[in-house]
């Protein structure tokens, strides 16, 4: 791992199977430091109004029911910014142009002053392509609306790339910021994003696409992951996550009609038993894959169902072995959406 994904994973993602990445941060030349522990505490945000330009969303817990916290962390997202990843309990955020990027993660976590004294501390000044500076820290400061908690700012050039990270954390949650040096969100856009951020009871997650938003409940403990790309929200459903045809997926105002949809799935040869009655809302259609796929995914037969549930489409796609267990999982995903 370079020193540019060491120090981001570190401070971003910081603990195992709580962040959006479940990336567990290790620095071989960083010294032992105990790491105290924050845990995640319930609070409202300091405005539930979105302000112009800004995109609500919301993140549920997506670990399994022995480790998830059963809240979801919502914040307003700024303009130019769409969601990419989720996985554990968090959220990760692209900007426009280069080096964007912002994160959100639940704990428990790791303080940010334990964060500094191992990831960051160790690199200051070290010149070359290696090298953090800057490095800034402060306690008991204002984070989210009325919580107070911590502060952490560095400049990184890390690989050569020139970044300035910004990370806070109160209450078991970590908002952290990444922009390309000295071009960080001005002082309304931090304000409005940090006021925005709450930590709520709730198993219910959003999916934006073509200006809509929608909330669901993601399947557990089948949500590996889930990705936004396109315009669609991509569930990767365990077990079965080696093939890319073993997944669920909502999809905001489909710009097809199921009966379009349906006669592009007949024109593939990978594509049988396409099924759907005219007015109907469901289509329903097999994927036979008899060779191995790119990184020697698997042979063998998957079956996909795709319910219209009004706002979206809805996904299923599994082995006809397993829909025989999940038959109940999908049809609560589908009744779960709403606008």
């Amino acid at each position: 791992m370079s020193r540019l994904a060491t120090l981001l994973l570190a401070v971003a993602l910081a603990t195992a199977g709580c962040s959006s990445g479940g990336a567990e941060p290790h620095s071989a030349a960083g010294p032992t430091v105990s790491a105290p522990r924050q845990d995640p505490e319930p609070f409202r945000p300091a405005t539930a109004a979105v302000p112009g330009g800004f995109t609500f969303t919301q993140c549920s817990d997506l670990r399994r029911p022995d480790r998830s916290s059963g809240l979801a962390v919502r914040v307003s997202v700024p303009p130019g910014y769409a969601a990419t990843s989720r996985g554990g309990a968090g959220c990760d955020f692209t900007g426009p142009g280069f080096g964007r990027d912002l994160s959100l993660s639940v704990g428990p976590l790791e303080t940010l002053e334990a964060v500094k004294k191992r990831e960051v501390d160790p690199f200051e000044d070290e010149g070359g392509d290696d090298s953090v500076s800057d490095i800034a820290y402060a306690a008991d400061v204002p984070v989210f609306g009325r919580h107070r908690g911590e502060r952490l700012t560095y400049y990184c050039y890390c690989d050569g790339q020139d970044l300035d990270v910004w990370t806070v954390q109160a209450r078991g949650v970590r908002l952290s910021w990444t922009t390309p040096h000295r071009k960080g969100p001005d002082a309304a856009t931090s304000r409005a994003v940090r006021r925005s951020v709450g930590l709520v009871h709730s198993d219910r997650s959003t999916c934006r696409a073509r200006g809509l938003t929608v909330t669901f409940r993601p399947p557990i403990p089948q949500t590996e992951s889930i990705d936004s790309y396109g315009n669609s929200c991509h569930l990767y459903l365990r077990p079965g996550r080696a093939s890319l045809l073993r997944y669920a997926e909502i999809e905001p105002r489909p710009s097809l009609t199921l009966a379009e949809r349906a006669d592009r799935l007949r024109s593939r040869r990978s594509v049988t038993d396409v099924r759907y009655e005219p007015g109907s809302d469901r289509l329903t259609w097999l994927t036979v894959r008899r060779k191995p796929g790119e990184f020697q995914a698997p042979t063998g037969t998957w079956r996909a169902v795709t319910v219209d549930a009004g706002d979206a489409w809805v996904t299923w796609s599994a082995r006809p072995s397993q829909w025989r267990t999940e038959a109940d999982d999908a049809r609560r995903l589908v009744a779960s959406v709403r606008p």
